[in-house]
């Protein structure tokens, strides 16, 4: 593959990769409730580690670079939704108004407001 194809590709992976963090990272500081800034940050743990570390496998020359990388790949993609689902079952458990943040209510249409 050509230097210049792969650095293209690598860049734009990668770029793509901190659009979806940013957005992410926004998501987690403007929403309220703990359920739905912990779907932004799963999000950050899987989609946007998904293009970065693919953009840098991409960049990598040496296929033990590309193996390296693949394997925090795939610990981050089986930790990440394990601590979620434990985080989730906490505040379940926890929270005794969580149920009620989870109604969805026809005033929350009208105001325009909904969760956030």
């Amino acid at each position: 593959m050509s230097e210049t194809v792969r650095f293209v590709l690598a860049a734009a992976l990668c770029c793509c990769g901190l659009g979806v963090i940013a957005t992410s990272v926004f998501g987690v500081f403007r929403f309220r409730f703990v359920l739905n800034r912990m779907h932004c940050a799963a999000i950050i743990d899987t989609l946007g580690t998904l293009f970065l570390l693919a953009g840098l496998m991409v960049a990598a020359e040496a296929p033990t670079y590309v193996f390296k990388l693949l394997g925090i790949l795939l610990f981050l993609w089986i930790g990440s939704p394990i601590a979620s689902h434990l985080v989730c079952r906490m505040e379940l458990l926890t929270d005794p108004d969580a149920l009620s943040h989870m109604e969805h209510s026809e005033e929350m249409e009208e105001d325009g407001d909904g969760i956030l």
